[in-house]
């Protein structure tokens, strides 16, 4: 067996991979959207705008080495930037308890040292200057995350969401190999929504995957959306929100009503509720160039795993890496409100459209750059993905053509199969998720069952240490 490391590049969700992140070891790069607006992250929104923040800081948090340096105080840290103001009760208490926090009062202040309280404190004092700015909005601190707070503090200050990641890095003792990346390298707020197979229109992360008990409708799609090839479109702003109440601030994720129809695709929307096409961070490229293993692990896929695949550039990163030798999909064990009565196909085809429709939007930016310097575009200089049957997945289609402009000629694009995106599926034994593997198979995709847990809810799940040993029997590597 080879004794070297894999080196992975994880795209997930927040919370959902958290109980599963040792599995990747020490050198790590794990991709986050910055999309859920719902929880506190929703008030951050509404009153500050910029990037969603929680589900970095839950990966951060995940991170931290309690046992690194002083373990009391990197306990204390870290119970205190995981700590979480009261969903219920007085709203006057609630902000009487952030002011003993800010203060320096607060109980869980205790065990951390001058130098590092004083710092932490610096962050979150600078966040609280912003909401006394802004006390028009009358910020809720119901549900609010202090972790959350003081990553808001820390961008406002440094004018950098990655700044602001680097330092609770540093703060909190995390190793410099094992980072964590918004998908977007952004100051201002990133909205998706979802297309239904009805031609319903849904609106915000929240609203597709965990839509509060006030209910939000869906609509029908705003016309003439902006394209990519129009200046317009570098327009990425917070949407005007006029009204004080946010009904995104509690929610339940298991007590969501089905969605009418299925998701057909994912888009990125402007403030004004129109298609954009941003590029992905660059050090999410970086990590592709560079790691040995890409996983898509556990957790939502159409808020969570989707919204990193359709951005530009990632498809064709992706499917012409050279330095990726496996391209695993861990399956989820069970369905939720996005998936509803999907099988291990389904999440396969879904996967592939939204990395096909990447390649899309670069072959198609490219083709319109080509007519504006008079240059008659070829089909190997846009993409060379291979042609594949349309039995895998939906032909990817975007909404419109460019005012002036000829219609894409669809021979110029070529979608790629499954297996130029992923080599391998890991699944539960006792998955609720149907798996159809010699049809996966066929596909170019090896299936790999492991034995699974049961959560406390009757849902299935993955045990860590079964994980740990699928994944390096798959990357053929030893404990590192």
């Amino acid at each position: 067996m080879n004794s070297s490391c894999s080196t992975f590049l994880v795209i997930s969700g927040g919370s959902a991979c958290n109980h599963i992140c040792d599995v990747f070891g020490r050198n790590v790069s794990f991709v986050l959207g910055i999309s859920d607006n719902g929880g506190s992250t929703s008030e951050l929104l509404r009153v500050l705008g910029g990037p969603s923040i929680g589900d970095l800081r839950s990966r951060l948090i995940r991170l931290m080495d309690v046992h690194h340096g002083d373990a009391a105080e990197h306990t204390a840290i870290r119970d205190l930037l995981s700590y979480r103001l009261p969903s219920e009760g007085d709203e006057y208490i609630i902000k009487e308890e952030w002011a003993t926090i800010v203060e320096g009062h607060h109980r869980l202040w205790t065990p951390i040292t001058v130098e590092k309280r004083e710092t932490i404190r610096g962050f979150l004092t600078m966040f609280d200057y912003e909401l006394l700015k802004r006390a028009n909005k009358r910020f809720n601190f119901r549900n609010g995350s202090i972790g959350n707070f003081f990553l808001t503090g820390a961008r406002l200050f440094f004018g950098s969401l990655e700044a602001a990641i680097f330092l609770f890095s540093a703060i909190t003792g995390i190793k410099e190999s094992m980072r964590v990346i918004p998908v977007i390298n952004t100051n201002q707020t990133a909205t998706i929504s979802a297309v239904l197979e009805n031609g319903d229109t849904l609106q915000g992360q929240c609203e597709i995957s965990h839509p509060p008990s006030t209910g939000c409708s869906a609509r029908k799609r705003i016309g003439n959306p902006i394209d990519l090839f129009s200046p317009e479109a570098a327009l990425f702003d917070n949407p005007p929100i006029e009204d004080y109440y946010n009904g995104n601030l509690v929610f339940s994720k298991q007590a969501c009503q089905q969605l009418n129809s299925r998701i057909r695709r994912i888009y990125y929307m402007n403030e004004f509720g129109q298609e954009i096409y941003p590029i992905a961070n660059a050090k999410f490229f970086d990590a592709i160039k560079s790691k040995s293993t890409l996983v898509y692990s556990i957790g939502s896929l159409y808020t969570s795993i989707i919204p990193c695949l359709i951005l530009r550039g990632v498809g064709a990163a992706i499917s012409q890496s050279s330095s990726l030798n496996q391209k695993i999909l861990i399956l989820n064990g069970s369905n939720d409100r996005e998936t509803e009565g999907y099988n291990a196909i389904d999440f396969i085809r879904a996967i592939t459209s939204a990395l096909n429709e990447s390649q899309l939007i670069d072959a198609r930016r490219k083709f319109y750059e080509c007519l504006n310097t008079e240059r008659p575009p070829s089909p190997t200089s846009i993409t060379d993905s291979l042609p594949v049957s349309q039995e895998y997945y939906p032909p990817v289609s975007l909404p419109n053509t460019p005012p002036g402009y000829p219609p894409f000629p669809n021979h110029l694009f070529s979608a790629s199969p499954p297996s130029r995106y992923m080599t391998h599926l890991i699944y539960l034994s006792n998955s609720e998720i149907h798996v159809d593997v010699p049809s996966i198979e066929e596909m170019g995709i090896q299936c790999i069952m492991v034995n699974g847990t049961v959560l406390s809810d009757g849902k299935p799940a993955f045990d860590s240490d079964v994980l740990d040993i699928a994944m390096k029997e798959i990357t053929n590597t030893s404990s590192c």
